[in-house]
C-alpha cells in the first residue's frame, strides 16, 4: 500500500516504516506522511530473570494513590518453562509469598489511601502532595509500621511530611482539626515515620506561614515585610532554637501590625494560627525585648 502513496512534497514514492515513533517517512526528502502507524510486531521479551524488566512494554505509569497498583504476576507457564531450574525455584518462592502478603496488604492500602483523599481535601494539599503522601504510606505499610500505629495516624502523618516536603506550610494543629487525632500523636508519629523509613526534611520556616496568616487577617504587605524583617533578625540573634514556628509568624506579624498601625485583636490572630491568645502575648513580649521594639501589649 506504502508503494502506490506518492509523497507530496517530492513526487518519490520510496518510503520507510520509522517503527519507533510510528510514522512512514519519505526516504528522499524526509517528508512525514502518516505519524500515527500502529506497530503491531509483537513485543520485545527477554526470558534471563535478571533482564525481565528490560526491553519489555509496560502499561500505565505507577501511581502510589491507586491501591490496586500493588504488583503484577509474574510470567506465565510458556514463560516460566523456558527458565532453569534455579530461577523457576526463586520465582515460585516470590510468588507464593506474595501470595500471603498481597490480601492484607491491599485490603490495607484501599482503607488507607481512601482516608488520604479524604483529609488531603480537606486541608486543600495539592495533587502532588497527595501523591508524595501515598507513597510514603505505601512504604511505611510495607515496612509493618502499622503493627506501631494505627492506619489514620500513618495516613495523616504521611500527609504532613509530603507538605513538609514540597515547602507547603501547615500546623499540626490544622492536621489534628482535619482528622480528629491529638496533636501529641501526630507528633509522635510523624517523628517515628521520618526515622523509620529515613526521610529527611528542612525544619519548617515561620516565613512560610506569613502570606498565609496576613491574608486571612487581611494585613497590607508592608506588614508582612515588617513581620518577615522581624523573623530574620530573630535568626541573626540564634533565638529561634525551641521557638513553634507558628507561634513566631503569629507573633512577628501581631508587632509588625501595631507598629504599623493595622492593629488585629490576639484573639483573632490566635485563631487564624491556631495558638492560644497566652502564647501570643508571652511570645510577643519576649520578642519585642529581643527586637527592641516599644509597644503596648494589652
Amino acid at each position: 500500500m506504502i508503494a502506490k502513496e506518492t509523497c507530496p512534497d517530492c513526487g518519490s514514492h520510496d518510503f520507510f516504516h520509522a517503527r519507533d515513533r510510528g510514522e512512514i517517512i519519505c526516504k528522499k526528502c524526509s517528508f512525514v506522511l502518516d505519524e500515527s502507524v500502529v506497530d503491531f510486531t509483537d513485543e520485545h521479551r527477554s526470558f534471563e530473570f535478571e533482564d525481565i524488566e528490560k526491553n519489555s512494554r509496560t502499561g500505565a505509569p505507577f501511581d502510589p494513590r491507586i491501591a490496586d497498583n500493588l504488583g503484577t504476576a509474574i510470567g506465565n507457564r510458556k514463560d516460566l518453562s523456558r527458565l532453569n531450574t534455579k530461577t523457576k525455584k526463586l520465582i515460585r518462592r516470590i510468588k507464593k509469598k506474595n501470595a500471603w502478603t498481597s490480601s492484607s496488604l491491599q485490603q490495607n492500602l484501599n482503607t488507607a489511601l481512601s482516608n488520604l483523599k479524604v483529609i488531603a481535601g480537606q486541608l486543600n494539599a495539592p495533587a502532588r502532595v497527595e501523591k508524595e503522601a501515598a507513597g510514603i504510606y505505601r512504604q511505611a505499610a510495607e515496612q509493618g509500621l502499622t503493627l506501631k500505629r494505627s492506619i489514620e495516624n500513618l495516613v495523616v502523618g504521611s500527609i504532613y511530611i509530603a507538605c513538609k516536603m514540597h515547602g507547603i506550610a501547615r500546623s499540626l494543629k490544622e492536621f489534628a482539626e482535619a482528622s480528629g487525632i491529638e496533636v501529641k500523636i501526630l507528633a509522635k508519629t510523624y517523628k517515628m515515620m521520618l526515622r523509620e523509613l529515613h526521610i529527611k526534611i528542612t525544619p519548617t520556616d515561620p516565613i512560610d506561614f506569613v502570606g498565609r496568616f496576613a491574608s486571612d487577617l487581611k494585613l497590607s504587605a508592608k506588614v508582612q515585610t515588617k513581620a518577615i524583617k522581624y523573623i530574620e533578625n530573630i535568626k541573626k540573634q540564634g533565638l529561634m532554637s525551641g521557638l513553634s514556628p507558628v507561634s513566631v509568624a503569629a507573633s512577628t506579624l501581631y508587632i509588625a501590625g501595631l507598629t504599623l498601625g493595622e492593629k488585629r485583636t490576639q484573639k483573632k490572630i490566635a485563631e487564624i494560627s491556631g495558638i492560644t491568645e497566652t502564647t501570643l502575648r508571652n511570645r510577643c513580649k519576649s520578642m519585642m525585648k529581643q527586637l527592641k521594639v516599644k509597644v503596648k501589649i494589652r
